[in-house]
């Protein structure tokens, strides 16, 4: 996870997530043993667990590690329910309460795998 990643997307998206609506959070570090996964795991008592990846927004387009790239698609064929919080600055109370609420829309990692379904999805 990048910098940036941290500072504008999963920072505040955790801070609310635990402090605001009840969540628990854990925070999934790579290594060179385990590599690819999404960025957050979170769970919930009323809510189902959610597999998270945090993306910034640069150019209009977001992407994917090698690594994820390989194993997103495992989890999409595999029916593993993965959220893509894709935004610009979720330091900004608006965009992080549309982030949030994608949370209990369909899981959009399939969407986002596919160059064509994640320009719309980005728009």
């Amino acid at each position: 996870m990048q910098k940036e990643e941290t500072i504008k997307i999963v920072k505040p998206l955790v801070t609310y997530m635990e402090r605001a609506k009840g969540w628990h959070v854990e925070n999934i570090h790579g290594s060179q043993f385990q590599e690819g996964l999404p960025d957050l795991y979170a769970m919930h008592p009323k809510y189902s667990p959610k597999w998270i990846e945090c993306k910034v927004i640069r150019k209009g387009n977001i992407s994917f590690t090698p690594a994820q790239k390989r194993k997103f698609p495992i989890f999409v064929a595999n029916n593993v329910p993965t959220w893509v919080i894709a935004g610009y600055d979720l330091r900004d109370s608006l965009e992080l309460h549309r982030a949030y609420q994608s949370l209990f829309k369909e899981p959009n990692l399939g969407y986002f795998l596919n160059p064509i379904t994640r320009k719309l999805w980005l728009q």
